[in-house]
């Protein structure tokens, strides 16, 4: 990974945030995401600040066990206690050879072409140190990038992940939910060019410092998740005849062998209903597993069976 180290100007983090109407709010106005220069490198003041990870791959395909990493930006962010970005210390990207021509599909949305990842290698152990050097690591869909960040560094120590796409309570805050270009419209930018790493980590870093109506910032309610207790919710009990009642309401299935069960990511303000909810539904109370961040949004292959006859608590 090629670090940018560049001095930044001195970016003004009260530029617009939100988009600007016009003619009696029938049209809208988007901002430009900003550039890497237009970003401060260094806080303007000596204040306690977060150092945070903010990552985004590319690969060959959707599955991280068949497709490769071909592409990886990193950038490391320092966040005030409001939650808002004071600076960008560093930003930088590498390329990967997965050995073999890119699909067609990914060399339009990328941009990407074999000639330009031919013979090109991630430095593993710069990303390693890089990443171990920050608190925790958000990515837009943790439950896509994490794998493939994982099998590309097996060696990783475990890191506290954050999911900006799940984590974070859209349309309570008004927004359609979707991809990570559609938020950051609704956030009042736009990012232009070709589907590349290092041009999504600038954009999620753009939308992470948007402030809400709430008076919150995106990144303030992240970290906040990712410093909130989580469970995983195993329907230990639930019969095969049950498996649509669990997969409406988006438990996911892994199985091991002959073992298996049906689990959901549970969060505090979900802990009762979803709780009443096997009661009444499924007619036993769940397995409670507590889920730091350092385990969630893990490939389920990280899932090891264990026979479990009585609620875990955190």
């Amino acid at each position: 990974m090629n670090t940018n180290n560049d001095k930044g100007a001195s970016g003004s983090a009260g530029t617009l945030h939100n988009a600007a109407y016009l003619s009696g709010g029938q049209q809208r106005v988007l901002l430009p995401v900003r550039t890497r220069s237009e970003w401060p490198k260094q806080p303007a003041a000596d204040r306690p600040l977060r150092r945070i990870a903010i990552i985004d791959t590319e690969t060959t395909g959707l599955d991280w066990i068949r497709h490769s990493v071909i592409e990886v930006a990193a950038a490391a962010v320092l966040v005030d206690d409001a939650g808002r970005i004071a600076a960008i210390p560093s930003l930088g990207s590498g390329l990967n050879d997965p050995g073999h021509p890119l699909p067609p599909e990914i060399v339009e949305l990328t941009g990407l072409t074999d000639a330009m990842v031919a013979n090109r290698e991630i430095d593993r152990d710069e990303l390693g140190a890089f990443l171990a050097s920050c608190e925790a690591v958000l990515a837009f869909n943790a439950g896509f990038d994490r794998p493939f960040v994982e099998a590309l560094l097996p060696d990783l120590p475990a890191m506290r992940w954050g999911c900006v796409m799940a984590d974070v309570p859209w349309r309570k805050l008004g927004f359609e939910t979707g991809p990570q270009n559609y938020c950051l419209m609704q956030a009042g930018r736009f990012a232009a060019g070709a589907h590349r790493a290092k041009d999504d980590v600038l954009s999620l870093i753009e939308l992470l410092d948007h402030v809400c109506a709430d008076g919150q910032s995106i990144m303030a309610k992240v970290l906040a998740a990712i410093d909130a207790p989580a469970w995983r919710f195993e329907a230990t009990w639930a019969s095969y005849h049950q498996r649509d009642l669990l997969r409406d309401r988006r438990y996911r299935w892994r199985a091991e062998g002959r073992s298996g069960v049906w689990h959901k990511h549970i969060r505090a303000d979900q802990y009762q209903s979803e709780w009443d909810w096997h009661l009444s539904v499924i007619g036993h109370e769940p397995s409670v597993i507590p889920l730091p961040a350092t385990e969630r949004y893990r490939h389920d292959r990280s899932w090891k069976p264990v026979e479990r006859k009585a609620k875990i608590t955190a």
